[in-house]
């Protein structure tokens, strides 16, 4: 299981002995296609890696339907927002084809960074830079659709 973790970036960093604590606090779980990982609007307790296939995340739009977000592949990871805020998921993530995700407990995961300062630095250094990618891609897009809206098509 170590050398599973090591595929995600998040943890690209960590020790072998570093990543069997993280894998003593995670649970393995497998999604079938339509399945979700978790849903919008619910408690984000975990931070949720995808190990193997591929993850819609999808938020809902005023009437009531999905609005595909992003397609997330093999080595993501997402529940940066709920680490960060406790805050409920802010979309929705399904199972594109069968998958296979670790869990792992938010609760859990602070309190063991909080023993570990090395491997906390690690993981936080780690976050940000997942985000501000992220925050990077979401610039080119809205400046994409500010574009469109502004040629009137």
């Amino acid at each position: 299981m170590p050398a599973d973790l090591k595929k995600i970036l998040l943890f690209a960093d960590f020790t072998g002995e570093e990543l069997e604590k993280v894998r003593s606090i995670s649970r393995k779980a497998k999604l079938s296609q339509g399945e979700y990982a978790f849903q919008e609007d619910k408690p984000g307790d975990t931070l949720i890696l995808l190990d193997l296939g591929t993850l819609k995340l999808t938020k809902k739009a005023r009437k009531g339907e999905d609005q595909e977000l992003v397609q997330l592949g093999s080595g993501s990871y997402v529940g940066e927002m709920s680490f960060f805020d406790q805050g409920l998921r802010s979309a929705s993530g399904v199972a594109m084809e069968n998958c296979r995700i670790t869990a792992i407990p938010i609760g859990e995961l602070r309190s063991l960074l909080d023993k570990n300062p090395s491997m906390a630095a690690k993981f936080y250094k780690r976050m940000a830079m997942g985000i501000a990618q992220r925050l990077r891609y979401m610039n080119e897009d809205f400046a994409s659709l500010k574009n469109f809206l502004a040629s009137g098509k």
